[in-house]
């Protein structure tokens, strides 16, 4: 890697055994697991890992050779199990690394990359009844308040994605339903619009809407907010982003709605 100031990459050296390679993968670019974040780092670990054809090591589908050979009476290591268990190796020291410390003793009795990675699915991924209710009653809970439309959002998607990891997905129009719900009285004009519509937005241009619409709040008000250049930035660069963020998402023809 170089010394100036690029960002991480993923460093890959490829190790020669008898004509086979073993990769050796630093996943600096990878975020380290916390107790929020399971999600992202499972997909991003695992979409790592499956471009350099290693995937498997994780679900537990590579065929794991035997540990011997027996040829007659004679007794013999089997190289392909010593190339397999090396290359497990590496992807197990990986995956530790692209913990957090605070989580690694979570896999201390693990001795494979499939144990790590099944010992945090159980622990992450797992369904059970109070955690499913606690991540509702949170969703029900949570209202915009004072908090900007990006916080809101966020704290609003994070949870439907915990859900969702949880095998308890919840409904699209329901989704967009909840996100109207914890919305006060300043945005019921964006809650019309939408309640209008023959079929519900998507969230990424619902999130643009009460964007634009906080900036007219922002502007509209006696006194600045400590959000409003942020705000007000967020939604330039949105706008500016030709094809980037709006086509990536797009769902269907806005509709042209007067004001906003």
């Amino acid at each position: 890697m170089s010394s100036g100031n690029s960002s991480p990459v993923v460093v890959t050296d490829n190790i020669q055994t008898n004509n086979q390679t073993i990769l050796t993968i630093n996943m600096t670019n990878v975020s380290k697991l916390t107790t929020t974040n399971y999600l992202m780092w499972s997909l991003q670990t695992h979409a790592l890992l499956d471009g350099y054809d290693l995937a498997s090591h994780l679900d537990g589908s590579a065929v794991v050779p035997a540990e011997t050979i027996t040829t007659g009476d004679q007794v013999t290591v089997n190289p392909e199990f010593t190339l397999w268990k090396r290359q497990d190796k590496l992807i197990y020291s990986a995956l530790i690394g692209a913990i957090s410390p605070s989580l690694q003793p979570l896999v201390s009795r693990a001795t494979t990359s499939s144990d790590v990675w099944k010992t945090l699915a159980y622990t992450y991924a797992k369904p059970s009844r109070g955690h499913i209710k606690q991540l509702k009653l949170q969703l029900k809970n949570w209202k915009k308040d004072n908090k900007t439309i990006d916080v809101y959002l966020q704290g609003v998607t994070t949870r439907l994605d915990q859900l969702a990891i949880l095998g308890k997905a919840m409904d699209h129009e329901d989704q967009i339903d909840l996100i109207l719900e914890g919305l006060p009285e300043d945005y019921k004009p964006i809650v019309d619009q939408v309640e209008g519509r023959d079929a519900p937005p998507s969230i990424t241009e619902l999130h643009e809407r009460l964007l634009n619409h906080e900036v007219k709040l922002i502007s509209a008000g006696d006194s600045p907010s400590p959000y409003a250049s942020i705000t007000a930035n967020a939604v330039q660069h949105r706008n500016n982003n030709n094809g980037g963020y709006r086509n990536q998402y797009q769902q269907r023809p806005r509709s042209n709605n007067n004001g906003q």
